[in-house]
């Protein structure tokens, strides 16, 4: 997280699940920021999970900071989801540039034509 408390690509947080009602907090990764209309206030990001589900993706060294050596977490790029600053509970970490990068990659394959 920068100086400015302001979220960027590649930091991760808890916030909660706009997918399931009175769930607590889940981890997310931030796909975009500064180029949303409304930078500061608001970030695309993408769901973390301990689930190793399929096309799932291992977050594994791309860690910068933040990660629980204990569990293994993987990014669902499918999992997509606007989320406000000021429903950040808690900053949590980073994760490199290059994975947001192919996050951001994958996610834009399920927008794609059919």
């Amino acid at each position: 997280m920068t100086d400015t408390n302001r979220f960027q690509k590649g930091d991760v947080f808890w916030a909660p699940d706009p997918f399931r009602r009175g769930s607590n907090p889940r981890l997310w990764v931030v796909l975009a920021a500064d180029s949303l209309p409304y930078p500061g206030e608001e970030y695309l990001c993408a769901a973390l999970t301990t689930s190793n589900l399929p096309r799932n993706f291992e977050v594994g060294a791309d860690w910068v900071s933040g990660n629980d050596p204990t569990k293994t977490s993987y990014c669902s790029p499918w999992v997509v989801a606007t989320i406000k600053h000021d429903a950040v509970v808690n900053p949590q970490g980073q994760v490199t540039e290059s994975f947001a990068d192919e996050m951001i990659a994958e996610c834009k394959q399920y927008l794609g034509p059919q």
